[in-house]
């Protein structure tokens, strides 16, 4: 065969490869709604920490990504009904998910004032959550991903609803509940699992956040449990009902450690069992508030996420942004 017609050959094979790989990405990301307005948020700890202590978590080898539930028909604006941190620890090869209670009082950043955690995405979408997370927790998260109650119920749709326990008292304050068992693993659709992360009425915002992480681990397991050949289906469609800073080779790096056998999910929350907590009356407009010391929450927080990296290292977290006194 003469080397013409070898190279020729060599050039269809390469360009019939380029061409799948091509359709393969159009086909996963083409839905992908990048923010990519969404500037680098400063983390705060160049300026609320020594910058050689900085580098314990820079050359640490986890990743935090905020998660932010949207109480709006738009994922771009409203108030942060849930927030979690997503902590990829490739370290320690975990995922971790730590809920911040909505009503957690914080200092928010570039508005000067201090008020409840979930009025910083109003105030400034994803951008003015994040660095208020950064100012009053000493992370460094740089990322995020939000999605609204009514995109939730269609992901969750999408792997075949979450399995739960679920409680008499909880059964009732679901939607089309009728026919629901009350026990363990328990089956519940899209908008039932968003209502079950929702309840407020019947006990505290503790176990609030817990319902969420509920809701959340299922995911996680879901995902694991299902074929290789489910995956671009639902790739494609979680991505087109998600905003996120994150580009699709970053998706795509860090859904990898999912694949990991001995992958492990633990879970936290604040204020949780891990620091005291008050309700208060905030002066500003005599709404009620979840009021505990930022700087002991830092303390649990980082210890949780960073493990021996944190409790190890030198670092000397700030005074708190918020404590007691910060209510009536």
């Amino acid at each position: 065969m003469k080397i013409k017609s070898i190279i020729l050959y060599i050039c269809i094979i390469l360009a019939v490869i380029a061409a799948i790989l091509f359709g393969a990405h159009q086909y996963l990301f083409s839905g992908l709604k990048q923010d990519e307005t969404f500037a680098e948020v400063a983390t705060h700890q160049s300026e609320r920490l020594a910058v050689n202590d900085e580098e314990d978590f820079e050359n640490a080898n986890i990743v935090n990504i905020a998660i932010f539930g949207i109480d709006s028909t738009d994922s771009d604006e409203g108030r942060s009904d849930a927030t979690m941190i997503l902590s990829i620890d490739y370290e320690h090869n975990k995922i971790k998910l730590t809920s911040i209670a909505r009503d957690t009082l914080v200092y928010i950043p570039d508005k000067d004032v201090t008020e409840k955690f979930t009025h910083a995405y109003a105030y400034g979408g994803a951008q003015l959550a994040v660095k208020t997370l950064n100012t009053n927790f000493n992370t460094n998260i740089t990322d995020y991903i939000a999605v609204n109650f009514s995109e939730m119920a269609k992901i969750i749709d999408l792997v075949g609803g979450v399995e739960v326990d679920l409680t008499e008292a909880e059964r009732q304050n679901l939607p089309n509940s009728e026919n629901l068992s009350v026990g363990e693993n328990i089956t519940l659709n899209g908008e039932q699992a968003v209502a079950y992360s929702r309840i407020r009425k019947i006990d505290n915002d503790n176990a609030r956040t817990s319902r969420q992480r509920e809701i959340m681990a299922c995911l996680f397991l879901k995902a694991r449990d299902m074929s290789a050949t489910q995956y671009p289906a639902l790739i494609r469609e979680c991505l087109s009902l998600c905003t996120t800073s994150l580009d699709y080779s970053e998706l795509l790096s860090f859904s990898q450690i999912l694949l990991q056998k001995d992958l492990s999910l633990e879970q936290f929350s604040l204020p949780g069992d891990s620091v005291d907590a008050w309700g208060g009356i905030m002066s500003s407009s005599g709404a009620w508030c979840y009021v505990y010391d930022l700087r002991e929450a830092s303390d649990a927080l980082l210890t949780f996420i960073y493990e021996s990296i944190y409790t190890n290292s030198n670092i000397e977290l700030p005074p708190a942004t918020v404590d007691k006194s910060a209510v009536n």
